[in-house]
């Protein structure tokens, strides 16, 4: 029974061995546990931070792209109005361009109505020396025709004209050729 109470002291002491040892695993699981728990929830609050920053940032962001998407359907609709007033521009850019047309078309058929005019006024101007001068030329004639009447009529009234009845006739002629010159 000694022996068996030596054993079992021996026992004894081993299973305290045994307990301290496990007391002491169990101390430094508990003290990792407790590092780790601690760390778990530093990184739990740095993940957390990170979080409610990343939702900000998706706010931002989410707001960003409402502002985007309205300068979008802004930029849309001042494209649309753009294109709608650069259609409105071409056309009246074409319809200015064939106004132009026009009026060029209207520029060449006065430029040939003034060579015609200018011709016919060189024509006319022509004709109008042509007439002063055969009107020159009769005034000379008519003058010549009326020295010779004169010269007639003194003539006459040497050789006794004065008792002629046509001699009144021909003075009232003489005065209407002058009055018509």
């Amino acid at each position: 029974m000694l022996e068996e109470l030596q054993r079992l002291q021996a026992h004894i002491a081993a299973l305290k061995a045994q307990v301290e040892h496990y007391e002491q695993q169990n101390q430094l699981l508990y003290s990792t546990q407790t590092d780790q728990a601690e760390r778990y929830e530093a990184e739990i609050e740095q993940k957390n931070a990170t979080i409610s920053h990343k939702q900000q940032e998706i706010e931002r962001l989410t707001e960003k792209a409402s502002q985007t998407n309205k300068q979008l359907k802004q930029m849309t609709q001042d494209a649309a109005a753009l294109a709608d007033r650069y259609n409105r521009l071409e056309k009246s850019c074409n319809d200015l361009k064939n106004r132009f047309q026009e009026l060029l078309a209207e520029r060449n058929e006065l430029r040939v109505a003034q060579e015609k005019l200018h011709h016919q006024q060189q024509q006319s101007q022509l004709q109008i020396e042509a007439l002063q001068q055969e009107r020159a030329r009769l005034l000379q004639k008519n003058e010549l025709a009326q020295a010779k009447v004169e010269a007639i009529i003194q003539h006459l009234n040497v050789l006794g004209g004065a008792e002629d009845p046509h001699i009144d006739d021909i003075h009232q002629i003489v005065q209407l050729k002058q009055e018509d010159v």
